[in-house]
C-alpha cells in the first residue's frame, strides 16, 4: 500500500496525508482522524526514504515503561530524561497497565507523527489495528530488555552479574543456595538465573539443588519468599534475589521474625539501588550502571534519527558487584 491509497480512501491529497502523519498540528482533527483511519484500513507505513526527507521534528520521544515501576526504573527514567534533554529532546512516558485501552492510543500517537521515535523499557513492540510501530519507519531503541531482532538495544551483562554472585558466595564457603526469581518470562531474570546456575554447576552444584522462590521484582514478593524460607526445616545458607527490592523485603521479614542477616542467611540483590546501602546490614548487590545506560540509549536514538545504523544491534554494559554486610561465611550450625 502507498500513500496514494491512503489519500484516496481518506478523500484528501497525498500532501495532506503526509502532513497528517508528520506534522499533525497543520491539519484539522477531523482530517487527521480520517487519515489515521485510512492508514489502519490499508496497513500503510511510511518508508525510510520518506522519513529521511522530513525536516520538521517534534523533539519528543515516547518512552514505554513496564506497568510496575521499581526504584531502579525510577532512577533510570530520571537519567534518561536528563540525557535526552541534553540533546534537545523531551520525554513522554506511556505505560501498558491497561493494555487493551492504552496500546492503541500509543500506536496512534506514533502514527500521527506526534513523537520522533520510541525508547522501549518493557521489551514489547507496540501493535494495534494491524499496525506495528517497528514498521512505521521511526527510530526505536530498547533499553534494559531487547524488543525485537530488528530493534537495537542497550542492555547490561545480566548473566555475568549472576555469575559474580555465585562466585562470591562460593568463595565464602556456601554450598546450599536459594534463588528468588523475577516474573516468568522476564529477559533479565532469565539471564541472571542462567549465570548464577551455570557458575554453581561448575562448582558441582546442580540447578535441581537450588531452592526456588517465585517473585516479581517487588518488595512484597521478597517478604512472601521469606515466609517460605522460615517454614522450611532445611534452609539455604545463602539466597540470591533477582532484584534489590525483593532482597530488602526478604531481609525485613526475616528480621521481624528474629533471624539475622548474614548470621542466619546471606542475601544478595541485583540493581544497586541507593536504598540498599541504608539497610542494616547494607545489601550486597550487583550494580547496574543506570546513568551510563540512559546516556547510551539517548546517543543511540539520536544516531538513528540521523540514519546512522553503523553500530551493532546491541550494546551490553558491564555490571559490578558491590559488597555490603549482608553476606558472610555460613554459620557453623548450618
Amino acid at each position: 500500500m502507498t500513500i496514494s491509497h491512503v489519500a484516496r480512501l481518506a478523500k484528501v491529497s497525498t500532501a495532506t496525508v503526509s502532513r497528517a502523519l508528520t506534522a499533525p498540528e497543520t491539519v484539522s482533527l477531523a482530517t487527521r482522524e480520517r487519515v489515521l483511519s485510512a492508514v489502519a484500513q490499508t496497513g500503510y507505513t511510511p518508508n525510510r526514504a520518506a522519513r529521511s526527507l522530513r525536516v520538521q521534528r517534534t523533539m519528543s520521544v515516547l518512552v514505554v515503561v513496564p506497568w510496575q515501576i521499581t526504584p531502579f526504573f525510577s532512577d533510570l527514567l530520571l537519567f534518561l530524561d536528563r540525557a535526552l534533554a541534553a540533546r534537545g529532546y523531551s520525554m513522554l512516558i506511556g505505560d501498558l497497565a491497561d493494555r487493551a485501552e492504552q496500546e492503541p492510543r500509543l500506536v496512534n500517537l506514533v502514527a500521527a507523527g506526534q513523537v520522533d521515535g520510541l525508547i522501549l523499557l518493557n521489551g514489547e513492540i507496540l501493535a494495534a489495528g494491524g499496525r506495528r510501530v517497528d514498521e512505521m519507519g521511526i527510530p526505536i531503541v530498547g533499553l534494559c530488555v531487547p524488543a525485537a531482532p530488528s530493534v537495537p538495544a542497550v542492555l547490561v551483562e545480566d548473566r555475568k552479574g549472576g555469575e559474580a554472585v555465585a562466585h562470591h558466595l562460593l568463595a565464602l564457603g556456601h554450598r546450599r543456595f536459594g534463588y528468588l526469581s523475577g516474573p516468568p518470562g522476564n529477559f533479565n531474570e532469565i539471564e541472571r538465573c542462567a549465570g548464577f546456575c551455570e557458575a554453581l554447576a561448575e562448582a558441582g552444584i546442580a540447578a535441581t539443588e537450588i531452592v526456588r522462590y517465585r517473585g516479581s521484582f517487588h518488595v512484597s514478593t521478597g517478604a512472601a519468599a521469606a515466609v517460605q524460607f522460615l517454614d522450611a526445616s532445611d534452609r539455604p545458607t545463602a539466597v540470591f534475589c533477582a532484584s534489590d527490592m525483593m532482597a530488602i523485603g526478604f531481609m525485613l521479614k526475616l528480621q521481624a521474625h528474629g533471624l539475622a542477616v548474614p548470621a542466619d542467611v546471606s542475601l544478595v540483590g541485583f540493581d544497586g539501588i541507593e536504598l540498599g546501602t541504608f539497610c542494616a546490614p547494607a545489601l550486597t548487590t550487583v550494580v547496574q550502571p543506570a546513568e551510563a545506560m540512559a546516556r547510551a540509549a539517548a546517543e543511540r536514538f539520536v544516531a538513528l534519527l540521523g540514519d546512522d545504523e553503523t553500530a551493532g544491534p546491541c550494546d551490553r554494559l558491564p555490571v559490578s558487584l558491590r559488597l555490603g554486610g549482608s553476606t558472610a561465611p555460613p554459620a557453623a550450625r548450618h
